[in-house]
């Protein structure tokens, strides 16, 4: 676990107090955890990558033994996420593949590809 600092107002650390006191936080930590949560949900970072520092050849053998695992259509941006590589080098691996008729657009108008 790790430490969180912030600065609350005087009413608002009244108001966690007359929590703790009345049974519906155990502590100061409590409520502060659950604010960070709902934060973090509302804020649409529900996922945090990161990202391998990757060659593009390293990259294309990843990205051609993601695609062997996973016929039909794949989305880029997906590959991206779960191989944990920079969406922009994939699209690159992408580009080449297309070039080399290894993989094709699964429609004229997505970046979809399909094996």
């Amino acid at each position: 676990m790790r430490r969180l600092s912030a600065v609350a107002t005087d009413e608002e650390y009244r108001r966690v107090g007359r929590l703790i006191r009345a049974g519906a936080a155990g502590s100061v930590g409590e409520p502060v955890r659950v604010a960070v949560k709902d934060y973090i949900t509302r804020a649409g970072v529900n996922k945090i990558l990161s990202l391998r520092d990757i060659s593009l050849p390293e990259a294309r053998r990843a990205v051609e033994q993601y695609l062997k695992g996973n016929h039909g259509v794949v989305w880029p941006d997906e590959m991206a996420e779960k191989l944990g590589i920079d969406y922009r080098i994939v699209l690159k691996v992408v580009n080449q593949l297309l070039k080399e008729k290894k993989v094709e657009s699964a429609t004229a108008k997505t970046e979809a590809i399909q094996i």
